[in-house]
């Protein structure tokens, strides 16, 4: 994780929870609870090869460069340690060589949601 920086994507400017989470084998749905206006945020994610929800995330966000909890939860991480396992994993191979895969972050009070997808 050292060399992983965070890129925030500045769409989401508050404090947020998990309200809902679906998964179809192909689009990954989270929902999520706005602190500031007690509104909800849906974020849709395509062409998922994978994604992982870490819970109690205070004990690795300390080692996130360029993440600023709470108040972005959106970010695309650069030099992901996720997404370089998932390749040397077998999922070069299975899809392409030429796969172009983007690791995007979820973090909310609670937990860190990792999704790696070929959108953008």
């Amino acid at each position: 994780m050292k060399n992983e920086i965070y890129h925030p994507i500045n769409m989401i400017g508050c404090e947020c929870s998990i309200n809902f989470i679906s998964y179809d084998a192909t689009e990954l749905i989270v929902i999520l609870d706005r602190f500031d206006s007690n509104r909800k945020v849906t974020i849709r994610f395509k062409n998922v090869y994978a994604y992982r929800i870490t819970l109690e995330h205070f004990r690795i966000t300390e080692v996130m460069d360029g993440l600023t909890l709470h108040s972005q939860p959106l970010y695309e991480v650069e030099n992901s340690a996720y997404l370089s396992e998932m390749l040397m994993t077998g999922m070069r191979e299975l899809y392409s060589s030429s796969l172009n895969v983007r690791h995007y972050a979820i973090s909310t009070t609670e937990h860190i949601i990792d999704v790696l997808t070929a959108e953008s």
